[in-house]
């Protein structure tokens, strides 16, 4: 019987089983898309990128980017509130009380405006490496 490493413990996730090259991609792409959200996120709020994974809440203009980052994470890159949760270092219910708060926010066009940009720039809808894929990640 073979002996099988943490990694390849063949759980499904998102439909795919964890070792299967399409979920390979599709966690690497996903993870680079996060990244740059983070990365715009944090220029927009004149922050650095590492005060998003602090343990406290740090000053509002964090603390909104962060929301930010949180609802782009969960509702443009598809990510479960779990997986969000996770990443940041807090809680479920901390990503959905997010993603409430952003979408209240949406209302002032101003924040739509910025809120918009971020998501097309991270959308893995005109990703070329998963292009090729045909939609399957």
């Amino acid at each position: 019987m073979a002996v099988m490493r943490p990694f390849e413990t063949r759980q499904p996730i998102g439909g795919y089983e964890r070792k299967s090259f399409i979920w390979l991609i599709r966690r690497n792409r996903i993870q680079a898309h996060l990244h740059l959200a983070e990365g715009y996120a944090a220029r927009a709020y004149c922050i650095m990128p590492e005060e998003l994974y602090r343990n406290t809440r740090g000053k509002m203009h964090v603390c909104e980017a962060r929301q930010l980052v949180m609802y782009i994470a969960h509702v443009v890159l598809e990510l479960s509130r779990s997986e969000v949760a996770r990443r940041y270092n807090r809680d479920r219910s901390t990503v959905a009380h997010a993603c409430r708060t952003i979408e209240e926010r949406r209302e002032d066009p101003e924040f739509d405006r910025l809120v918009k940009s971020i998501e097309g720039l991270v959308t893995l809808e005109d990703d070329p490496a998963i292009g090729h894929l045909g939609g399957l990640v």
